[in-house]
């Protein structure tokens, strides 16, 4: 089993202003590469190419298929935004160039992933080069080998989607150095869910983050139970801020038992395979769980899953909580099952 990946980092002139956080946001992901090749022991080569470089916006190879243990780290002020344009397109042509010429692209143990980082959007390539991308982009896909990942602006999702990407694969940022902490949560929390997947037999994902932001309503009912009539849920008062989650309920006259008690996804989390996850529409308030809200969220069924609070539109996401003193956080929300178990 081996994994390759290609980063593609836009190093046009508009990422001048968060360039510090962007070279952060690289690092992050070459260690979140790293932890997941040494725990599901999965060979893993890394090639990296920059978007966009100097007056001409060249796309430029700075690592090409190395192991990943041997790619390091950029030191803060090494990540030069200069570029004077996008070739955004080209720089996923680069880098499936580089993957397919490997001696053992055909192997059907061998999969691919390709994280596409941009502040903008293409503005080299015109609509025919484009095309020709895309159509080799679909080709890949229908390989069932190829993942194809992007993290573009807030409302640039709509032009990948109508090329075949699928829209779990796309996470759209915010070009703040909030929104680069952000989304550097997410990829390394989508890579951790990619890895064990892999180790579980997949060989490629449409669904890289853990978004609900475009699942349908009528999905979620098809896949999970609605266990409106079964649960509650309360918001954190300020005087409540770091009170232990058993007083909590308690104090609601609840008799407390282990897994009654599911807290509100609302910073990053490590989720065990064997805890219940329930799914909140906001507009209604009705609450769904299930087995499949791992599939609707895009995680392994087995192994331990880092995951982010993401983009997930009109839902909320409860995690079971098996502790009996984890401090809640005014203002989020608590959701209480009776008969809920782990």
């Amino acid at each position: 089993m081996k994994n390759y990946i290609g980063i593609s980092l836009d190093t046009s002139g508009s990422m001048r202003g968060i360039a510090l956080d962007a070279g952060r946001d690289y690092n992050a992901q070459i260690e979140a590469i790293k932890e997941g090749s040494t725990e599901f022991n999965i060979d893993t080569i890394v090639s990296v190419v920059h978007c966009g470089v100097g007056y001409r916006a060249t796309v430029e190879r700075v690592v090409t298929n190395s192991a990943v243990n041997a790619v390091k780290p950029l030191l803060d002020g090494a990540y030069v935004a200069d570029g004077n344009a996008t070739p955004l397109f080209q720089s996923i042509e680069e880098l499936i160039n580089i993957m397919e010429s490997v001696p053992d692209a055909n192997e059907p143990d061998v999969s691919f992933v390709l994280q596409i980082i941009t502040d903008g959007g293409e503005n080299v390539y015109d609509a025919r080069q484009i095309k020709k991308v895309t159509d080799k982009m679909a080709k890949l896909m229908h390989t069932d080998r190829w993942t194809f990942s992007f993290r573009v602006p807030r409302g640039y999702s709509r032009h990948l989607t109508q090329y075949g990407i699928p829209a779990g694969n796309i996470l759209e940022w915010d070009q703040t150095s909030k929104g680069v902490q952000t989304a550097t949560a997410a990829t390394k929390s989508a890579y951790r869910g990619f890895y064990a997947a892999r180790a579980a037999g997949a060989t490629s994902t449409d669904k890289f983050y853990t978004d609900l932001s475009t699942t349908k309503l009528s999905e979620v009912k098809a896949t999970l139970v609605d266990i409106s009539k079964q649960v509650d849920v309360y918001v954190v008062e300020p005087k409540n801020d770091d009170v232990q989650i058993r007083d909590f309920v308690i104090a609601q006259g609840v008799n407390f038992t282990k897994g009654c008690a599911f807290y509100e996804l609302s910073k990053t989390e490590t989720v065990q395979d064997y805890k219940q996850i329930a799914v909140r529409d906001k507009n209604s308030g009705a609450v769904y769980s299930g087995f499949g809200a791992r599939d609707l969220l895009g995680l392994p069924h087995t192994g331990d899953a880092k995951v982010a609070p993401g983009a997930h539109g009109q839902y909320e996401i409860f995690i079971q909580s098996t502790s009996v003193n984890r401090k809640l956080k005014k203002g989020t929300n608590i959701m209480i099952w009776v008969g809920a178990t782990v």
